[in-house]
């Protein structure tokens, strides 16, 4: 099988998000084999009744090669458990990749995925940069701090993964919920995207591809600056704005919905999101970060004023600024 992103795995310090099951307990081993070197960080959401076993194979497997294992117990998830535990499996990677100076986060995401979730947004009603989903690399900020996260399958189908586990006699664990069609997801995939994907493999990654360099020459490669914080864009018109606000926010952590899009333009790309994140715009520039807190001295309010520093950012900047962070003649964003 061939992985992507290797270049950016080897010689770095990495941590694998591991689960035991078929996808991440795979590339643990193809990892193994191609002599890159990684951690483990697994979450026990206590949903199953074999959860602890796999908690158990996964601290046989770091003892055997030698591997550190970060492993969070999940609080209980009362509702809304998708979205939930997403926010509490990111909180944790965070905390842990940056007290431990991790440089990659590396996601077990495979083509079964991609297929799932662009149908799944094909049939919602999704634009085009919303039914691609996620990339092979992307970059998430948190605060000062800044990691890839990488999927080396995101070309590679599960029966191709599923045969390598077999060849090579390596046992892994199956989540019975993935069965359990009352999830839109799990019809999804049980009803087309398995059948597609083993009837149409390469087709269906030539058109990813042919997607993904579509989406590239329409959205374009505008440059994001990221300052003390504080992603930077430079305004073009609302539609490919909008693309590359979204993208930074998943940076920071947030992603946002339809209803949530939809707010944003109502709103002039000036607004406060989920109670932690900022966004807000001048003339030229639109400016996104997470929410700053304390006041402003009387002598930074003029001079936002007067280089034009939007209302919703000015306390990230002064913070940063009286730490050393950034300099007033970085601040200067005249219009």
């Amino acid at each position: 099988m061939q992985l992507d992103g290797l270049t950016y795995l080897r010689d770095r310090k990495n941590i694998l998000a591991f689960s035991a099951g078929v996808d991440s307990t795979a590339l643990f081993f193809l990892l193994l084999d191609l002599h890159i070197d990684f951690d483990i960080i697994m979450v026990d959401y206590h949903t199953r009744l074999q959860s602890s076993l796999e908690v158990k194979y996964a601290k046989e497997l770091c003892k055997r090669y030698s591997k550190s294992f970060f492993l969070l117990d999940s609080p209980d998830i009362s509702r809304d458990f998708e979205n939930t535990a997403r926010q509490i499996r990111y909180k944790f990677f965070d905390s842990v990749i940056v007290e431990n100076g991790y440089e990659n986060l590396i996601l077990a995401h495979q083509l079964n995925d991609r297929l799932e979730w662009f149908l799944m947004q094909l049939l919602r009603g999704g634009s085009l940069s919303s039914i691609l989903g996620f990339s092979c690399m992307e970059k998430r900020l948190v605060k000062e701090y800044s990691y890839q996260i990488i999927r080396p399958l995101w070309e590679i189908s599960r029966d191709e993964i599923l045969a390598f586990l077999k060849k090579e006699q390596i046992d892994f664990f199956i989540d019975d919920s993935n069965d359990d069609e009352k999830f839109f997801r799990n019809r999804i995939r049980k009803n087309y995207a398995n059948s597609l994907i083993k009837e149409n493999l390469q087709g269906i990654i030539k058109s990813f591809r042919y997607l993904r360099g579509e989406h590239k020459r329409l959205y374009g490669t505008r440059e994001m600056h990221w300052l003390a914080g504080v992603c930077i864009i430079k305004r073009e018109n609302d539609k490919t704005d909008l693309y590359f606000v979204d993208k930074a926010l998943k940076i920071l952590g947030y992603v946002m919905s339809k209803k949530t899009r939809e707010e944003v333009f109502r709103c002039g790309f000036s607004l406060v999101l989920a109670q932690k994140y900022v966004l807000d715009c001048n003339e030229r520039y639109i400016f996104i970060s997470h929410r700053g807190e304390g006041s402003l001295s009387k002598e930074f309010k003029n001079f936002c004023r007067a280089h034009s520093i939007p209302s919703r950012v000015r306390n990230v900047f002064f913070n940063a600024l009286n730490r050393g962070e950034v300099t007033k003649e970085q601040l200067r964003f005249n219009i």
